[in-house]
């Protein structure tokens, strides 16, 4: 009896997976789903080095946590506003990265509902062309820039 229990919670958990594979391949792709958002897999953080480090005219350095290791990157910005995201002194979260290979990219204000249900609130939201989403907290003594159109590059460091 014991047995069927276990047979019967394996189909409902496969049932339930499948389910959300289906779901997901019926988006357009454009949205991120709260449910695709739940789990950040890696933290972000920018312009954390010593002045001195951080490169100038109007791009800056990061570093991503991602499965166990440390990436490091560079920011640039598109536009002016994309250009002062890449200055500031920051951390937040990326999430719907399945592999590294999909953080690098181009960086666009993300649609509202990209945003978690239950985060706090503020900050910047941006996806990239990968459907990568990075969430960038206001700095400390300040507000994030007011992106607009313009958008902010990322590269990671070979």
């Amino acid at each position: 009896m014991a047995g069927s229990t276990y047979w019967a919670d394996i189909s409902t958990a496969g049932l339930a997976a499948s389910l959300s594979v289906v779901l997901a391949a019926c988006g357009t792709g454009t949205t991120p789903a709260p449910s695709d958002l739940a789990q950040a897999p890696g933290s972000v953080k920018l312009n954390q080095a010593p002045p001195d480090d951080v490169l100038e005219g109007g791009g800056g350095t990061g570093t991503v946590f991602f499965h166990g290791n440390v990436y490091r990157f560079a920011i640039g910005g598109l536009g002016i506003d994309g250009s002062a995201v890449a200055l500031i002194r920051t951390s937040g979260h990326v999430y719907r990265l399945a592999e590294i290979t999909r953080f690098p990219g181009t960086y666009h204000r993300a649609p509202d509902a990209s945003v978690i249900p239950g985060q706090p609130g503020g900050g910047l939201w941006l996806q990239n062309e990968h459907a990568a989403v990075m969430h960038l907290n206001d700095p400390p003594q300040g507000r994030m820039p007011d992106i607009g159109d313009d958008a902010v590059r990322v590269v990671l460091d070979q």
